[in-house]
């Protein structure tokens, strides 16, 4: 609830410096007009009932949540940021109730040496027991340009990554990661209640969604369509995962229902539960995915009956054989079209999006 109103009229750093102090006072309603132009990380810590309107032309390098400059984590209950563009959005432990609604998170808004490998990082704290309560990314672009390759010359570029959040929602988002190594849609590190829903998301290399680091208990992805490329790493290692946990560390009440899949690899698609005994007395279910592929040997019923009876004794693989649907092409192509229409976004193909030097 917001009981006033304050249109910010600097710009720069300046323009930066007045969001925050417009902040501080519980209740405000902040207008960032396009002339306020770029600025660098934006902070907001210690912030109560904030609506943060950013024109569409405005720039932060870097949008940090629940956090001060210091490093000082900064909790933060009931914030919304509408609009804009920025190369990289985290979210600090202990901040509740965060809405990010018509923004363009887009790692190549800042110079290359500078990306960020990861659009949205929701952190934790596990030695206080903090974490991310109440997140939702809506109507949003996220857009990842490899970052800056390791020794081995791999880049990443991570759609999203959350430690032990709860309640999180990502609806109605367009979402293209880049990079051949640690390049996944969603990685989900523990936590409980996840809800994916009528995004349109397009992963070069690893895992459409990745469930590890900790239990993970109700993840909901319903509708949207995902799209997987057949990037290599740069030692030439080519994996063709989709909806998949890692270690076995416990996933339970996962379900994945009515999504369109492109694949483009040629590879045998993972998907599914571990088969280890932390899987004992937890389910998943699987229900119509319309599979896109190049053969029968990449996905099929009888793939994922294989899956399913090789689950752990104890333990609800329902993988929906039957209800799927197959459509074989080779060569198979990504759909061009398949981008939402992002209120208040002019361009709304992540590809298009502007890239710095």
């Amino acid at each position: 609830m917001t009981t006033r109103t304050v249109t910010i009229s600097t710009s720069g750093n300046q323009a930066r410096q007045d969001i925050a102090a417009a902040c501080a006072t519980p209740g405000t309603h902040v207008v960032v007009p396009d002339a306020a132009g770029s600025f660098g990380t934006l902070d907001l810590g210690n912030v109560q009932d904030c609506d943060v309107e950013l024109g569409p032309q405005v720039v932060m390098n870097l949008l940090f949540v629940g956090h001060l400059p210091g490093p000082t984590v900064a909790p933060v209950q009931r914030v919304r940021v509408r609009g804009g563009q920025t190369g990289g959005l985290i979210v600090d432990p202990g901040s509740t109730d965060v809405v990010v609604d018509g923004m363009i998170i887009n790692n190549g808004v800042v110079p290359s040496s500078q990306r960020s490998y990861t659009g949205v990082l929701l952190n934790s704290d596990d030695l206080a027991g903090t974490y991310v309560n109440r997140f939702a990314l809506l109507r949003s672009m996220v857009r990842l340009v490899p970052s800056p390759p390791d020794g081995g010359g791999n880049r990443d570029g991570t759609g999203f990554l959350g430690a032990r959040a709860r309640n999180v929602l990502f609806a109605g988002n367009n979402i293209v990661t880049s990079g051949n190594r640690n390049s996944w849609g969603f990685r989900i590190g523990g936590g409980d209640n996840y809800i994916i829903h009528g995004n349109v998301t397009r992963v070069s290399f690893h895992k459409l969604i990745r469930m590890n680091d900790g239990p993970v208990d109700y993840v909901y992805v319903k509708d949207g369509i995902w799209m997987r490329e057949a990037t290599l790493t740069a030692g030439g290692l080519s994996i063709n995962d989709s909806f998949q946990q890692l270690g076995d560390l416990g996933t339970d009440h996962v379900y994945i229902h009515d999504t369109a899949v492109h694949l483009l690899s040629s590879d045998a698609v993972g998907f599914g539960a571990t088969t280890g005994p932390g899987q004992v007395g937890k389910s998943w279910e699987a229900r119509r995915i319309h599979w896109f592929a190049r053969s029968a040997s990449v996905v099929s019923d009888a793939l994922l009956t294989g899956y399913q009876n090789g689950c752990a004794s104890g333990a609800l693989c329902d993988y929906g054989v039957g209800t799927h649907t197959y459509s074989y092409a080779e060569p198979l192509v990504l759909p061009t079209n398949a981008w939402l229409n992002l209120p208040g976004i002019s361009e709304d193909n992540p590809d298009n999006q502007p890239t710095a030097p």
